[in-house]
């Protein structure tokens, strides 16, 4: 990889290479690795296996072809828009390699470890008018194609991933099946809950803007990770920012920084506040399955820990939802982190 490296920078004008460091890449299939140049300078290298795919990829509604990589053809439309990402330097098809600008490793879940109520409330506050502003230029982008705009949450999408719940987050963490009513009660209430998100409001959507996909470069906050944008409910990045498994953020902030997204988006905050809690629901449920899938699929236990966070978030938010009783009844019995 090396000497192939080296032979690409010399193709772009760039110094050599010195060293190559290898970069966590958390639960992506990608690999990433720094690349010091002798200069002082240096990038990120993103190595994207030959035909991977998400398995929410594969379902997702998109119509027509792409032919460039969804994170260069999202990435250029969110350039062009002047929000901030990582530069694309040079994409090698034939290396299935990405050289990107490097913006160092100060990630929002970093800058945020062990700080004070007044250090959360800046940094979030910060995150929201990003989240604000990719909502107002996404709703404008002029990049024709792009795959973001042509692809949704729709019905199928939301329902595989409560089913992945089921599937993972339950069954697969049981030593005997559910009761057959269980199936029947879980889908009818989780159906429902999808009726409701179809009718929210739709914009442009990261997928995945939390802590670790908000990076701090020259104290702005850039985007990573957003290969995977789409059309989605308004709430929905507000959700994995405010409900984020890696960063448990006190419950009063929370409701304070729904309270600060609505006003930034012209919204009304009690209904604000409603949509937010049931697209945790549906957020958090495919989060903890997610979890067990990357383990039991993957061969990756890290993220189990991360578990329990995911179900208080969900236990939090059926509480606040009128068909929220019903369905932690349906679940309670084989959530093991539910019991008294």
């Amino acid at each position: 990889m090396n000497d192939r490296l080296n032979a690409l920078l010399t193709e772009l004008g760039c110094a050599s290479l010195q060293s190559l460091v290898q970069l966590h890449a958390h639960a992506s299939y990608r690999t990433y690795y720094r690349a010091n140049l002798t200069d002082g300078s240096s990038l990120v290298v993103m190595v994207m296996p030959q035909g991977m795919a998400s398995a929410s990829e594969e379902i997702t509604n998109a119509q027509g072809v792409t032919d460039e990589l969804p994170f260069v053809q999202i990435g250029r439309a969110l350039a062009t828009a002047e929000l901030p990402v990582p530069r694309v330097r040079h994409f090698s098809a034939a290396d299935n390699w990405l050289l990107l600008e490097d913006l160092g490793d100060m990630l929002l879940a970093n800058a945020v470890a062990d700080a004070d109520i007044e250090t959360l409330r800046t940094w979030y506050r910060r995150a929201i008018d990003l989240l604000a502003e990719l909502q107002r230029k996404g709703s404008g982008l002029r990049v024709e194609g792009c795959i973001a705009l042509r692809r949704s949450f729709d019905a199928t999408l939301l329902n595989w991933e409560f089913d992945h719940f089921r599937e993972f987050g339950l069954m697969a963490r049981l030593p005997e099946p559910p009761r057959e009513a269980f199936f029947k009660t879980f889908q009818q209430w989780t159906r429902k809950l999808t009726d409701q998100i179809l009718e929210m409001s739709y914009c442009f959507t990261h997928r995945d803007f939390q802590s670790r996909n908000l990076i701090v470069h020259h104290d702005r906050l850039f985007m990573l990770d957003f290969q995977d944008a789409l059309r989605g409910p308004y709430v929905y990045d507000l959700v994995a920012l405010l409900r984020d498994s890696y960063v448990e953020l006190p419950q009063e902030l929370v409701y304070e920084l729904v309270d600060y997204f609505a006003e930034k988006s012209g919204r009304d905050p009690k209904q604000t506040r409603l949509d937010f809690h049931r697209v945790t629901v549906q957020r958090k449920l495919k989060d903890a399955g997610r979890f067990v899938y990357i383990d039991r699929v993957k061969g990756n236990p890290d993220f189990l820990p991360f578990i329990p966070t995911s179900l208080r978030y969900v236990r939090a938010a059926l509480e606040q939802i009128p068909e929220g009783p019903a369905l932690y009844e349906v679940m309670k019995p084989y959530v093991p982190e539910w019991k008294e």
